[in-house]
């Protein structure tokens, strides 16, 4: 994951970070590179960082909104009462904040490579959620599996080989928050299923 530090493979969100440096100096405005925890058997992959949250902080699902309901939702399911050994590893599709945080078709596919070697080092891995339609997506590619034969839906549980299940839910993001499509209760739900499913 090294390499992801010195990527330049797309022009748009390097520009972005560019000018971010120059009105946020003070933010980390570079690719995020997740927390090692290469024992975990639950990862959750989100969209891209946010402006003020990972890309602020340098450090993943950190200080803005989206973050603290997933931090929140992780410390109130079974995940939080069991072993170190099954805290979730978290990371996005996109390693960038992209700009109006919308990455386009050819960031999330540039971007893939890394998701594909993230999940390959997990050797416990045994659950994949994948919040929102993008990171979904962006999981089914890593596996070389086709998006029409497993359709993004809220609570379904896919079972992608023979030991590895992904489980979908909406993005913890204020906007789906906000209009109740994913509550934290729904999200504790999600996390409590993956623990079933490990």
């Amino acid at each position: 994951m090294q390499d992801l530090l010195s990527c330049k493979k797309c022009p748009r969100i390097v520009n972005n970070l560019d000018k971010l440096r120059k009105i946020y100096p003070n933010y980390f405005n570079r690719p995020i590179i997740p927390i090692k925890r290469n024992e975990s058997s639950i990862a959750i992959v989100g969209l891209a960082p946010g402006l003020t949250g990972a890309n602020r902080t340098g450090h993943i699902f950190n200080g803005d909104f989206s973050g603290d309901i997933l931090n929140k939702a992780i410390k109130l399911s079974r995940i939080n009462f069991e072993n170190n050994l099954l805290q979730p590893y978290i990371t996005n599709a996109v390693k960038c904040y992209p700009p109006n945080n919308n990455p386009n078709a050819l960031e999330i596919n540039n971007c893939n490579i890394y998701l594909k070697q993230e999940l390959e080092s997990l050797n416990n891995l045994k659950v994949i959620i994948a919040l929102g339609s993008i990171s979904h997506n962006s999981i089914l590619k890593s596996y070389s599996l086709v998006k029409q034969k497993y359709k993004f839906s809220h609570g379904f549980a896919h079972k992608i080989n023979r030991n590895l299940v992904l489980i979908d839910s909406y993005h913890c993001s204020k906007m789906n928050i906000n209009t109740k499509r994913l509550t934290l209760a729904m999200l504790i739900n999600i996390l409590n299923l993956a623990i079933s499913n490990r």
